[in-house]
């Protein structure tokens, strides 16, 4: 397949007081609703829009949003709604990562948002299912340990929707419907093309892997996204066929400037999420506190990201795990183990050029905004990537393919 290349964003919520996330200790769950101000995210989403709006115009294949709840993190508290809204904005193809099944009591909803949204871009969605995180299954008092299965369940439950002809009657485990029946089926078919998200989760890769969807690796480090994948791929040969690169995505923090001094200075803002550079705690930021599947902007309270039965011992404690652990101590270990990747042009394309030697994800997306980060320094990253990064990367075949030297990853 021919690379592609995406734009995301969290569109989170930067515009609350630093003084109140330092008294309260955390930026979610419990963080009070009357800091929020709706003139200033009325400003902010109309920033976020413009930001992929250009990305589109750079030459992006198109953008990722997603789903948060109760979190300062992202002001996306419905995927489908943020991609109804791309869907008019962008040109290219919009991808959901995505839909947190397990808090739905109805998938069918889903299947049916899903399949409006394919009718009304003309066939441009991804759909992607995620499990999400901790935090939304505390806000919606969905039962953390049966996450997993109702996740499971549900994803069957919706690609039977969209596949076998209704009606017809589901009663699983923890779905009971009399009548399934959506009146309104994707453009695509059988169905849009299916990703599953997390961060370093084992069995959500051998799940993604049996049932021959792509998995988009969120925010990882390099080294556990190269594990990743050799999880995927071994599932793959267990089960007689050999997987392309389009079954694997990698979604990491892109800071891309004029200068590499510039760069790291902005990645900075992608590090700890605030103003405060440098800063010793995050009061909102995406990497030390965790994304997607793993929880995010927790503060002091762990248990609001991983709350009993919501990660299995083999995801909380494995190797993948551990390598995570070890690289979020400082901004500068998160630059070395490829957490986040900074840079000028040339710098950024010779650690993108690494990256895909090591793991030739088929859907790089970079995640190119966070926190305070300026507008205008968000604009100008995009346009870099656009025209200077992308046209190389998409040049570049991957060493896993044709055996040559894996690019180095240059020192700065």
């Amino acid at each position: 397949m021919q690379r592609q290349f995406f734009f995301f964003s969290e569109m989170g919520y930067n515009a609350y007081p630093e003084e109140e996330a330092d008294k309260y200790g955390y930026t979610s769950l419990m963080f009070p609703n009357s800091i929020f101000d709706p003139q200033k995210a009325r400003d902010l989403w109309q920033m976020f829009l413009r930001e992929h709006e250009f990305a589109s115009e750079m030459g992006f294949d198109g953008s990722v949003c997603n789903e948060h709840h109760n979190n300062v993190l992202s002001m996306q508290e419905s995927v489908n709604i943020s991609a109804a809204v791309l869907t008019q904005r962008i040109k290219g193809t919009i991808a959901l990562i995505g839909n947190p099944l397990p808090i739905h009591d109805n998938p069918v909803r889903v299947a049916e948002e899903i399949a409006m949204l394919d009718l009304i871009s003309g066939g441009r969605i991804i759909s992607g299912f995620v499990r999400g995180t901790g935090i939304e299954q505390l806000s919606t008092n969905a039962n953390p340990a049966y996450n997993r299965e109702r996740f499971e369940e549900a994803f069957q439950l919706i690609k039977k929707a969209w596949t076998v002809p209704g009606p017809f009657r589901w009663e699983g485990k923890h779905y009971h419907l009399r009548v399934v029946n959506p009146w309104q089926l994707p453009l695509q078919q059988p169905h849009p093309p299916i990703w599953a998200g997390g961060i370093l989760s084992p069995e959500t890769i051998r799940w993604a892997a049996k049932q021959r969807i792509t998995y988009l690796v969120l925010g990882s480090a390099l080294e556990a996204t190269a594990s990743c994948r050799e999880i995927y791929h071994e599932v793959a040969r267990e089960d007689g066929w050999i997987p392309g690169p389009e079954k694997l995505g990698y979604l990491i923090h892109t800071s891309v400037m004029d200068t590499d001094e510039e760069a790291f200075e902005m990645g900075k803002y992608h590090y700890g999420g605030t103003s405060a550079i440098g800063r010793g705690k995050s009061t909102g930021g995406a990497l030390t506190q965790g994304t997607g599947s793993a929880g995010a902007s927790s503060g002091p309270h762990p248990e609001w990201a991983a709350p009993p039965g919501y990660i299995s011992a083999e995801a909380k404690q494995g190797a993948m795990a551990r390598e995570r652990r070890m690289s979020e101590g400082t901004y500068e270990g998160a630059i070395k183990a490829g957490l986040i990747v900074s840079g000028g042009p040339k710098t950024t394309i010779q650690k993108f050029k690494h990256i895909i030697d090591r793991t030739d994800p088929g859907y790089l997306t970079f995640w190119a905004r966070e926190g305070r980060k300026p507008h205008e320094a968000t604009m100008r990253g995009i346009e870099l990537l656009g025209k200077e990064v992308i046209p190389e990367l998409r040049e570049h075949k991957s060493a896993l393919v044709t055996g040559k030297e894996v690019t180095p990853w240059p020192e700065h």
